[in-house]
């Protein structure tokens, strides 16, 4: 009986753990101070990324690219958005299918060139073809944020230039990251999503099931290919 007993007790203690775990990766906590500047120290940066898909099984390209994102050992995704459909934009909405859209937020040891290059050669790797400039196109992966560094060559812009214009960026954006700050405008990202929101209404009420939540940098919630 004492055994079945202890039994007992471990299994509740052990479901208290993963719940309490569970908790902790999902909450929305700001980081401090201090984590940031011990985090800095190491050489890890936070970035955060916008993904885009119009062509084929667009779900599974997203998903793809996250798992290609983990395969880098310098890259950990902490948190993901649910996905959302939007129709596409400038200019060429009415020749394309509708999008779906994702954010992450990302621990990286790369810096933000490394990172272009990262995020270029996994668009390479999924079809991505840059033959008609915002044609279809199977993944889009953009640096919306990384740090609150402000970068602008011939290569990269950081923050994304078109970010506070697009409420298909900032809506999943506000869901992971609501009070990160853009570093020229000095908004945070729910408060450019609200200034668009009521600018333009909102026009993107269809969201499809969110995907789980990522776990911290394992790739085992995602299917291999």
């Amino acid at each position: 009986m004492a055994k079945k007993k202890k039994a007992k007790i471990k299994k509740k203690v052990s479901k208290k753990k993963k719940t309490i775990k569970k908790k902790k990766i999902s909450g929305r906590k700001v980081e401090s101070k201090a984590a940031a500047k011990r985090r800095k120290k190491k050489g890890i940066a936070i970035a955060y990324l916008g993904l885009g898909s119009n062509v084929g099984d667009r779900e599974e390209y997203v998903e793809q690219a996250v798992f290609l994102l983990e395969k880098n050992p310098k890259v950990e995704v902490m948190k993901r958005s649910s996905n959302i459909e939007t129709e596409a934009e400038d200019g060429k909405g009415e020749d394309q299918p509708s999008f779906i859209n994702s954010a992450l937020e990302i621990k990286t040891k790369l810096n933000p060139y490394q990172l272009l290059d990262l995020c270029n050669e996994i668009e390479v790797a999924l079809g991505r073809e840059r033959e008609v400039e915002w044609g279809p196109r199977p993944i889009d992966i953009d640096i919306l944020l990384f740090e609150d560094e402000i970068l602008s060559d011939d290569r990269l812009q950081i923050p994304h230039p078109l970010m506070h214009e697009r409420l298909f960026v900032l809506k999943p954006l506000r869901e992971i990251a609501p009070q990160v700050l853009h570093p020229v405008l000095e908004k945070s990202v729910e408060s450019l999503y609200e200034e668009k929101k009521a600018e333009y209404g909102e026009r993107y009420d269809d969201e499809l099931p969110g995907f789980k939540e990522i776990k911290g940098g394992g790739t085992d919630d995602y299917e291999r290919w």
